[in-house]
C-alpha cells in the first residue's frame, strides 16, 4: 500500500505529536511534584496539591483498615495502608510531604497517596 502526500504528511504529524507528548511527560514527571504544589495552609483548597514540612507530634494506626494518621507540626494527614512503612514515620522526627487536601469529619487533613510523597527532614546539628 502507498500512502498518498496528505496521508504522509497526516503520520508525520501525528509521529511528531506523540514526541512531543512523550518528552513533555517526560519533563514533567522528572520535576516533581514540588513544581506543582503550594504550601499548605488554611486557604489551602479541598482537593489541592500541597508541601507541608515540620516534626511529627502524633502517630496512630487507625483501628480498622491500618491506616496511618499522623499530626505535623499542628496539621493531620492520613496515609493509606498501602503507602504505610511499619515504624515510620514516628513522633520527633521531621518529615516533609506532599497530598491533597481533603476534608474528613468535618476536619481538613492532607492526604499522602504514595509512601514516596513523605521524606525525612535532617536532622539539626548540635
Amino acid at each position: 500500500m502507498i500512502l498518498v502526500r496528505q496521508e504522509k504528511i497526516a503520520v508525520l504529524v501525528l509521529v511528531l505529536v506523540i514526541v512531543v507528548v512523550l518528552t513533555a511527560s517526560f519533563l514533567i514527571e522528572s520535576a516533581g511534584k514540588g513544581l506543582f504544589s503550594r504550601p499548605y495552609g488554611p486557604e489551602s483548597a479541598e482537593g489541592e496539591l500541597v508541601h507541608h514540612q515540620g516534626t511529627v507530634e502524633e502517630s496512630t494506626l487507625t483501628a480498622s483498615g491500618g491506616h496511618q494518621v499522623l499530626v505535623v507540626s499542628g496539621v493531620r494527614v492520613f496515609i493509606p495502608s498501602d503507602s504505610v512503612r511499619k515504624g515510620w514515620p514516628r513522633p520527633g522526627q521531621g518529615v516533609s510531604l506532599y497530598g491533597t487536601v481533603q476534608t474528613y469529619r468535618g476536619e481538613r487533613e492532607i492526604l499522602v497517596r504514595s509512601a514516596d510523597d513523605i521524606f525525612p527532614l535532617a536532622a539539626p546539628a548540635e
